[in-house]
């Protein structure tokens, strides 16, 4: 049976061939969406993806004991759900990166199954699962995606892209420092490095990365 493959995104390396260190890479904007993808995360997903060994401050600390309490111990089970499994503010965008960054199923939505609820003509809805309507009766899951009417709609204002637009080449340094692609800022990063025959530079062929590196 034939299994679906992961979607990659294409980047060219820099290498030092004497170092063998890679100095630098050159992407288009889909390896740059997936990397300013991370700055949406909620931190709660952040120590999640981490497998409660983020290190940032006593955050892990809290997931535990969000984690290890017992659900009568908040207001609704969408309660904990939602401080276990945050969904972003930019989730709906998120969907549309080439590669995902976190798995959340953002376009699960949750809805009152009385036909007869109060609350049907204002077009309520959750992404959480657990979640009380209006009404008092727990939203249950519908096939499909968020309303077309909801609040969460996208910052993007066009298909072109996620975050950043255009068919521009980025240059994306080895700690992460995203810059549009110019010969001057190549040059720079010659003198940074001490490169002085860019010939022993080598241009890897496009490295593909997935979800999973």
């Amino acid at each position: 049976m034939a299994t679906e493959e992961e979607p990659t995104v294409d980047v060219k390396l820099f290498v030092d061939k004497e170092k063998n260190k890679v100095l630098f890479a050159e992407s288009g904007k889909e390896f740059v969406n997936v990397l300013f993808g991370f700055l949406t995360l909620p931190l709660g997903t952040v120590v999640r993806l981490l497998g409660k060994q983020s290190q940032v401050g006593c955050l892990d600390e809290i997931y535990k004991s969000v984690e290890e309490l017992s659900n009568d111990f908040f207001r609704t089970e969408a309660c904990k759900a939602m401080l276990l499994r945050p969904i972003s503010a930019a989730a709906k965008q998120c969907c549309d990166l080439k590669v995902r960054v976190e798995d959340t199923k953002h376009r699960e939505v949750y809805v009152c199954g009385d036909t007869s609820c109060c609350a049907k003509a204002d077009g309520s809805f959750s992404s959480v699962p657990g979640a009380a309507c209006k009404c008092g009766k727990v939203m249950g899951q519908i096939p499909g995606e968020w309303p077309e009417n909801c609040d969460i709609t996208s910052a993007t204002g066009s298909a072109d892209g996620v975050f950043v637009k255009g068919c521009l080449k980025f240059i994306v340094t080895d700690d992460l420092q995203v810059a549009p692609a110019s010969t001057s800022l190549m040059l720079s990063l010659f003198k940074k490095f001490g490169v002085e025959d860019p010939s022993r530079l080598a241009e890897d062929d496009p490295a593909q990365f997935s979800r999973d590196d």
